[in-house]
C-alpha cells in the first residue's frame, strides 16, 4: 500500500492532482488507516495511471476519469480466463484496429470510428500508440482506398477523424515545448500531413517549442518564416513521389536564404530530398532525438 505521496510519485502527478481526481470524478477509492490516512493499491496506482496518460493526450480530465474506469471495469476478474484470437493470444482493442477502421470508413460510420480510435488512443503513450497501431492502420486503410473498398468520403472521414485527435494532442503537449523553436509544414500542393503533425506532437513531448504551420505552404511563405531569428529549424514532409519537387524547391530556397539553419524532412519519399536536409528516419520518436542532435550539432 502507498501513502497519497508515494502513490502521486508512482502516476506521476502531484498530490493536489490526485485529490482532486478523487474527490471530483471518483476515479478511485482508496482504504484508510487506523489513523484516517488514505492507502492507496498497485490497482488504484494503475486506474490513476491510465487516466494521466489520457490527460496527456489531450483528453479533458473529466472525460480521462470515466474511461479509465470504463477500461479497468473491461477487465478480467483476476483467474478469470480471457477470450483467445485465433492465434492464441488475448483479445486486444486494437488487434483489430484496421479492419474496424476500414469498416467504418466504408460505411461513413462516424460513430463507430470515433469509439475505435477512442480505445486504441487509450491504450499508452501517444508515441507508442501512433507507431504500433495508427500508422499501419492507415496504411491498410490506404491500401483498401486502392482497391475500390473504401470510397474517398470514407477515406477522408477517417483520416480527419485521426487529425483531430492529434490536434487535441498537439494543444494538450504544450507544456512540454520550451526548447528550441522549430516551424513545421509541407512544401506546396503537398496536403497529406497526418505524419507530420504526429511528429510535431512527439517533438513539443521532447521538449521543443513547435510552431505547426500544416499544409500546402508556398515557398514566399516558407521564406518569410525563416526570417524569424530564433527559429532553430524547419521541418518538412515528403509523404509521396509526387511531392520530391516541390519540396526539394523549399529546402533549397531555405538554404540559399538562411545558410547554417537545420532543415529537416520526413516522409516515405525523404530519401529523395536534397543532401543539404537532415533525414528524420521513419519513427517518430527516434526522428524527434535526430532532430534535437541536429540542433544542438549546429548551435556550438
Amino acid at each position: 500500500m502507498y501513502t497519497i505521496k508515494h502513490a502521486a510519485q508512482q502516476v506521476g502527478i502531484t498530490t493536489a492532482t490526485l485529490r482532486a481526481w478523487e474527490r471530483r470524478y471518483g476515479v478511485i477509492a482508496p482504504h484508510r488507516s487506523e489513523s484516517g490516512y488514505r492507502l492507496y493499491g498497485d490497482h488504484d496506482v494503475a486506474v490513476l495511471r491510465s487516466m494521466k496518460d489520457l490527460v496527456d493526450q489531450g483528453w479533458s480530465a473529466a472525460l480521462a476519469a470515466a474511461e479509465a474506469v470504463r477500461l479497468d471495469r473491461a477487465q478480467p476478474a483476476p483467474g478469470t480466463a480471457v477470450e483467445a484470437t485465433g492465434s492464441g493470444a488475448p483479445t486486444h482493442p486494437s488487434s483489430d484496429l484496421a479492419e474496424r477502421m476500414t469498416s467504418a470508413a466504408a460505411a461513413l460510420d462516424t460513430t463507430d470510428l470515433a469509439v475505435t480510435l477512442d480505445q486504441v488512443f487509450a491504450l499508452s503513450s501517444f508515441e507508442a500508440v501512433m507507431t504500433d497501431h495508427v500508422f499501419p492502420a492507415l496504411e491498410k486503410l490506404g491500401d483498401a482506398w486502392a482497391d475500390g473498398r473504401v470510397s474517398v468520403a470514407g477515406e477522408h472521414l477517417a483520416s480527419n477523424a485521426v487529425m483531430r485527435r492529434l490536434a487535441v494532442a498537439y494543444e494538450a503537449a504544450a507544456a512540454y515545448g520550451r526548447g528550441p523553436r522549430i516551424a513545421l509544414g509541407t512544401a506546396p500542393l503537398t496536403r497529406h500531413e497526418i505524419g507530420l503533425l504526429a511528429f510535431a506532437v512527439t517533438a513539443r513531448r521532447h521538449g521543443m517549442d513547435t510552431d505547426y504551420l500544416g499544409a500546402d505552404l508556398p515557398v514566399e511563405d516558407w521564406l518569410g518564416v525563416i526570417d524569424e531569428p530564433a527559429l532553430a529549424a524547419v521541418v518538412l514532409a515528403i509523404p509521396t513521389t509526387a511531392d520530391i519537387p516541390a519540396t526539394a524547391a523549399v529546402v533549397t530556397a531555405i538554404c540559399d536564404r538562411r545558410p547554417g539553419l537545420v532543415v529537416a524532412v520526413g516522409g516515405a519519399q525523404q530519401d529523395h530530398a536534397p543532401e543539404s536536409a537532415v533525414r528524420l528516419g521513419h519513427d517518430i520518436v527516434a526522428g524527434a532525438k535526430a532532430l534535437a542532435d541536429a540542433i544542438a550539432r549546429q548551435q556550438r
